[in-house]
């Protein structure tokens, strides 16, 4: 697949947070392919067991990828410059690009993403008696 590019122009972007598989891109790119897995554990007695920390040892990390379902025929008309025009964006403000998220400013193809997340916190109970 080819994509016809354009110059993208942004005035001002802040990004406060970018972290586990989150991407910021400027620029084009024909495709996309985006993932994440992770097993977070949290304990208050490091008893760890064997075999634990594989993701075949919980379902979420082997249910089949969700996809969108094809949406209704929306219309929509535009008046938009020529193709070979510049493409300007003024200010972007973004609190996080996290867990295979993308910002991109740019012309993009294709764009696949999956994250999935197991926490696992075990902590002591107190004893009030």
């Amino acid at each position: 697949m080819s994509i016809q590019c354009r110059n993208t122009t942004l005035k001002c972007l802040f990004v406060n947070t970018v972290s586990t598989s989150g991407i910021v891109q400027f620029g084009d790119n024909q495709e996309t392919n985006l993932k994440s897995k992770a097993l977070a554990v949290q304990r208050a007695i490091p008893n760890y067991e064997d075999d634990e920390f594989r993701f075949a040892s919980y379902p979420i990390f082997s249910l089949p990828k969700l996809t969108l379902e094809p949406c209704a025929t929306v219309n929509f008309s535009s008046c938009s410059p020529p193709s070979n025009s510049n493409f300007r964006v003024g200010f972007v403000r973004t609190l996080g690009v996290s867990a295979s998220s993308l910002l991109r400013v740019g012309t993009s193809g294709p764009l696949q993403a999956e994250s999935r997340i197991k926490h696992i916190r075990q902590y002591n109970n107190v004893d009030t008696g």
